[in-house]
């Protein structure tokens, strides 16, 4: 591994991918660091099978790019599906991680360091001159949590668990019963609210008999809550789940602050701007600890868009970020956070460093 590259991407979740091999294509050697043992972060590990944030509400594609290319790659069903009032992709989280990994692969400017935490970062000057005793031009902060930002004490803002609490995601397999429609899910899910169990979500998933489940609880209730689903509900006498261990993953937790903070407000009036490097059209959707979920929509066949100072810190000049961690309130970023807008976030972000290195090139 060289000791200098251009752009170091931190976090090779749906952001981090996107960021790496668009700043890559655009001709600068790029460097991708997760402590993961491969790339793929909420989107491959966590659990998940549905892509959020991809589509408007007449479920049409939002942007284009890396993005729409990322997301025909991934799908298996070609067609998004209708959930409640948004359109969601379907996916494998194995296949997440094959398109991942074969689309770095096959960057030539790009290079990654798995099972990498990141250990130092070195300020000089109002800029980031090192990340890992690694020289760069450029970083892209798309951890989730802020953490390049949280080495050197930048300013940043953070949702709680009041707001994007934690949830368990794991698939559900063996269920015979049909839910395709709400009073069929009610039939599932009152039982187990009588019972006294925290709420929970089932999601289809393309895999036959298996269900996505998002439970609210903790980890320790888990195994008794599947114990209870296959003595008390029928249709899933057999159900079982491959994970053995469950990870409770917060869906939000620190954000930069850049030279725009976006609001909720930005969000619900759908409001647009002049340096527009996004779109999303995904509600606010925050959810309590308690497992209270509420949302917030835009106005019909509306969308927001997503300004690229969103994306450059305020103080450090070199310093960019992508997916959950752009600059946006706690309300904004319950509607940014989700995976299509990260993707859209991950690739402005790669676009908006490589050309700021290979500006001050010819300066």
């Amino acid at each position: 591994m060289n000791s200098r590259v251009d752009i170091v991407v931190v976090g090779a979740g749906a952001a981090g991918i996107a960021a790496a091999v668009c700043a890559a294509r655009a001709g600068t050697k790029t460097l991708l660091l997760d402590q993961r043992p491969a790339a793929g972060g909420t989107g491959g590990y966590s659990g998940l099978t549905t892509i959020c944030g991809l589509f408007d509400d007449a479920g049409s594609f939002l942007n284009a790019g890396f993005t729409r290319e990322f997301a025909g790659l991934l799908a298996e069903v070609g067609a998004p599906i209708k959930m409640g009032r948004v359109w969601v992709l379907q996916y494998r989280p194995e296949r997440f991680r094959e398109v991942a990994g074969n689309l770095i692969s096959a960057s030539p400017n790009l290079h990654a360091l798995w099972s990498t935490p990141l250990t130092d970062v070195a300020l000089e000057g109002g800029r980031i001159a090192r990340i890992n005793g690694i020289s760069i031009d450029a970083v892209i902060d798309c951890s989730g949590t802020a953490e390049v930002a949280r080495a050197i004490g930048v300013d940043c803002l953070a949702t709680d668990e009041t707001t994007q609490a934690s949830a368990i995601v794991f698939p559900l397999c063996n269920v015979t019963r049909p839910l395709s429609t709400a009073a069929e899910m009610a039939q599932v899910l009152m039982p187990l609210a009588r019972a006294g169990f925290p709420p929970l979500n089932l999601q289809s998933s393309l895999e036959p008999e298996t269900l996505t489940a998002k439970f609210t609880g903790a980890v320790e209730q888990v195994k008794p809550l599947i114990q209870f689903l296959r003595e008390h509900v029928s249709g899933f006498e057999n159900c079982a789940t491959p994970v053995t261990e469950f990870v409770p993953a917060r869906r939000a937790g620190r954000m930069i602050v850049g030279q725009y903070v976006l609001t909720g407000e930005d969000v619900l009036a759908a409001r647009k701007f002049p340096d527009a490097v996004a779109r999303c059209a995904w509600p606010i959707e925050q959810w309590s600890i308690e497992g209270v979920a509420r949302f917030k929509y835009l106005p019909a066949g509306t969308h927001y868009e997503i300004p690229a100072r969103c994306l450059r810190a305020t103080k450090i000049e070199n310093l960019f970020m992508a997916g959950k961690t752009i600059s946006a309130d706690v309300d904004a970023i319950a509607s940014a956070r989700v995976m299509g807008c990260c993707l859209a976030t991950g690739a402005a972000a790669g676009n908006l460093a490589a050309a700021c290195v290979q500006s001050a090139r010819t300066r």
